[in-house]
């Protein structure tokens, strides 16, 4: 594997949170490049975020992610050039190209479905099912709302302040029967 191959894959382990892995592409990377500093900080940024006792057993069984023929290079490229323009719409079909030609990479799998969030929605939102607030009341003498609308969640709560009482255990027991009623509505 070249050096690019291995900084990618470094770079989307780490995207993916799989920072022991990281480092064995970095590791493999700085054994065919030991004279790159970039890329040395930037093993040793990931190998900062790693807690001491992951770093004692880092050896793992079987490989991140299988071997794949260059077909699948050119759509996931293209997705990813899409990707950081900005264009998630584009890149996500770019995705289901390369997923289409490779189903059983679990990688372009799971890019995909990221980049399915990130795109913008293909149906429109469902207004009636949306939660109605009430309108701003209005005062004649300055046309301006009188206050903002407020859900009826909000409007349930209870956020008016305790009378001052001299004995505090009535206090918190009022304030306990609060916070149990509110769990229970939720």
């Amino acid at each position: 594997m070249n050096p690019s191959e291995l900084e990618q894959r470094a770079e989307r382990a780490v995207r993916r949170g799989e920072l022991l892995a990281a480092l064995e592409h970095f590791e493999a990377y700085l054994a065919q490049q030991p004279d790159d500093e970039r890329v040395r900080q930037r093993m040793e940024s990931v190998r900062a975020l790693l807690q001491p006792s992951e770093l004692v057993s880092r050896r793992r069984a079987e490989p991140e992610e299988p071997q794949h023929d260059g077909g699948a290079l050119g759509d996931a490229e293209q997705g990813e050039m899409h990707a950081s323009a900005g264009r998630f719409d584009d890149a996500a079909h770019a995705y289901e190209r390369a997923v289409t030609a490779h189903p059983r990479s679990e990688l372009l799998k799971e890019r995909l479905e990221e980049l399915r969030g990130l795109a913008r929605p293909r149906t429109r939102a469902d207004l009636g099912g949306a939660e109605k607030l009430e309108a701003p009341i209005t005062t004649p003498t300055k046309g301006g709302p009188k206050g903002p609308a407020r859900s009826a969640k909000a409007a349930a709560a209870s956020y008016a302040p305790i009378p001052e009482k001299k004995d505090k255990v009535s206090l918190l027991q009022q304030l306990l029967a609060r916070v149990r009623a509110g769990r229970r509505q939720t």
